[in-house]
């Protein structure tokens, strides 16, 4: 099988295209990759609520039929609360890909203590909805042409993932390192889709991981979150200025990419940067 293309359908954000669709600060992305065989959909991510991305797709006039694996970018609510209204939805039993110690409790502590996910809590509920939970801790071409990033080396020394709220994984209350997150690479043969939920480790670290499982440099497009919103100017324009040096020409981002650095995206790379919202439809 030879892959011919994608589209890619933002199923949630926490902007939309129209009032008649649902959104929430959440993200959802199904990939439909074009093989001469027939089509093969993957669905990145499940949002917070999963009956708002069920009614998202039937009014893009999508369905899940096709859609044979879930991949779960990290653990983090924003991302996986939608898993189990989606699974029921599935009649037969269905991969969901995760990365390492999905399953280990995360907390934040700031004001309050608050849980992260509740992926720990709903681990035998994920299987008796047929969700066939499949650990990938290094890369892995699951299909021809698409591969899941395996754990993302904090390779740049500005980008470990520090959020607004100190993250620990109790009982010994250690800073997470949210070492779970995993991206998705589309290999297009001379160029490159990289699909990133939050970008926790770092853009930067996950293009340079995408390029070197694949040892194609031609990245066209990154898509999904950056996680930028709370961090430094200085962060972002070092972010910008890497990025800049990877030629990538279309950018994608949005969820929890942050107004600032959306205006600082589009200072360095103009027209390039487009803002996902539920209901976008992108094609390569």
């Amino acid at each position: 099988m030879h892959l011919k293309g994608v589209d890619i359908f933002i199923l949630m954000d926490n902007e939309a295209l129209s009032e008649q669709l649902q959104k929430e600060d959440g993200l959802s992305i199904l990939v439909r990759a074009h093989y001469p065989e027939g089509d093969l959909d993957i669905l990145f991510d499940t949002s917070i609520t999963g009956e708002k991305v069920l009614s998202n797709i039937k009014k893009m006039n999508l369905d899940l039929s096709n859609t044979y694996y879930i991949i779960l970018s990290h653990k983090h609510w924003d991302h996986t609360d939608g898993l189990l209204e989606i699974l029921k939805t599935k009649d037969d039993w269905i991969p969901v890909i995760h990365g390492k110690n999905f399953f280990r409790p995360s907390v934040a502590v700031g004001q309050c203590l608050s849980h992260l996910s509740k992926m720990p809590f709903l681990k035998e509920k994920i299987v008796e909805l047929k969700g066939m939970l499949t650990p990938v801790y290094t890369p892995l071409e699951f299909a021809p042409g698409i591969f899941v990033s395996g754990r993302i080396s904090l390779v740049t020394d500005f980008e470990a993932p520090i959020p607004p709220l100190l993250r620990m994984i109790p009982p010994e209350m250690v800073q997470d390192e949210i070492e779970e997150e995993l991206a998705l690479i589309i290999n297009l043969g001379e160029e490159l889709i990289v699909v990133s939920g939050c970008s926790h480790r770092g853009i930067v670290n996950i293009v340079k991981n995408a390029v070197s499982v694949t040892r194609v440099s031609n990245v066209k497009a990154i898509i999904g979150g950056l996680h930028l919103v709370a961090v430094s100017e200085e962060r972002i324009a070092r972010t910008s200025e890497e990025l800049s040096k990877s030629k990538i020409k279309e950018f994608y981002i949005g969820h929890c990419t942050g107004i600032e650095a959306l205006k600082q995206f589009r200072s360095v790379f103009g027209d390039a940067v487009h803002r996902t919202k539920s209901g976008m439809h992108i094609t390569f």
